[in-house]
């Protein structure tokens, strides 16, 4: 084969529609963060941890009972790993160089005034996001903390890497 028969001459591309999982999609996951740092988090402030077990409880019933079963039991049911999701990290690159959000002391996010105006038109939409309103309403600021997810996740490494 020479060298001649390897230059492309032209390329052309096709658009086909794909349908993308709302899931994946950074709006979706945007909205989802500003819900969660406005209604479970004290001064609408987390950390990466916490929105990533929030962001794994909404990802489905299953999930949802689970973390639900959990806070009804004081916390005493086992609770194992939760999911940690590429999909949220790059919702939160897009929320902050959109501020809805911003990076405090370089490890927790919080919800900027622009942010605050996402939550008012996302909660004025009564039947947008109501399962996960809900949810995150029940939970609430105060029944899974910081130390509560540090905690938990220490168990990680006890439970599930030394064995």
């Amino acid at each position: 084969m020479e060298e001649q028969d390897l230059i492309i001459k032209k390329l052309t591309f096709t658009q086909r529609p794909i349908p993308i999982p709302a899931d994946y999609r950074p709006m979706y996951k945007i909205a989802l963060l500003v819900l969660i740092l406005r209604l479970c988090c004290r001064a609408e402030t987390s950390t990466l941890l916490k929105l990533h077990l929030f962001s794994w409880a909404l990802a489905s019933d299953k999930n949802s009972k689970k973390v639900l079963d959990f806070v009804k039991s004081n916390f005493q049911t086992d609770f194992s790993i939760w999911g940690i999701e590429p999909a949220l990290n790059r919702a939160l690159q897009f929320a902050i160089a959109d501020n809805i959000c911003e990076v405090v002391n370089g490890k927790t996010y919080k919800l900027t005034e622009k942010g605050f105006k996402f939550y008012e038109l996302i909660n004025g939409d009564k039947e947008l996001f109501d399962k996960e309103k809900i949810f995150l309403n029940f939970i609430g600021k105060s029944k899974i903390t910081d130390s509560r997810i540090n905690s938990m996740s220490k168990q990680w490494s006890v439970n599930y890497v030394e064995n």
